[in-house]
């Protein structure tokens, strides 16, 4: 490499386009594209779309990637459940109220957080992996 071309690539390094925290949650919460804000995340059901419509960002950025947002909805839904079930634990109410609350919030909660544990995750990953001013991690 040449002298500039190293001292463009140091550069280019450096450079790297942060997004504010507070917006990316604010497009995580409204299932957007996390980096324009503007496309949606999903078409219909849990079909989610593969990149932006807006910016062209591919959602997925590498293999295995939706493993994290798997993390996320299970430790939020469980968590949800926890303080649910524990304070009625606690108070000594019946088993069978605790476990008839508990059971159906630990199957449900992982289908309803879906769409918003794969747009936290994505918000997570930016904040951790920030990408280049080009759109390219």
């Amino acid at each position: 490499m040449t002298p500039l071309k190293d001292a463009v690539a140091r550069e280019e390094h450096v450079l790297m386009y942060r997004i504010p925290m507070y917006r990316l949650f604010w497009h995580a919460l409204r299932l957007r594209c996390p980096y324009c804000g503007k496309g949606k995340l999903f078409s219909h059901g849990y079909t989610m779309f593969d990149h932006c419509s807006n910016c062209g960002w591919i959602f997925e950025r590498e293999e295995g990637y939706w493993t994290g947002a798997i993390a996320v909805n299970l430790v939020v839904a469980e968590m949800l459940a926890a303080f649910a079930a524990i304070p009625l634990a606690i108070m000594q109410v019946s088993p069978l109220l605790v476990m008839g609350l508990g059971i159906p919030l630990v199957i449900a909660l992982p289908f309803l957080f879906y769409w918003h544990s794969k747009s936290l995750w994505m918000a997570l990953d930016f904040i951790i992996h920030p990408v280049s001013s080009g759109g390219t991690s």
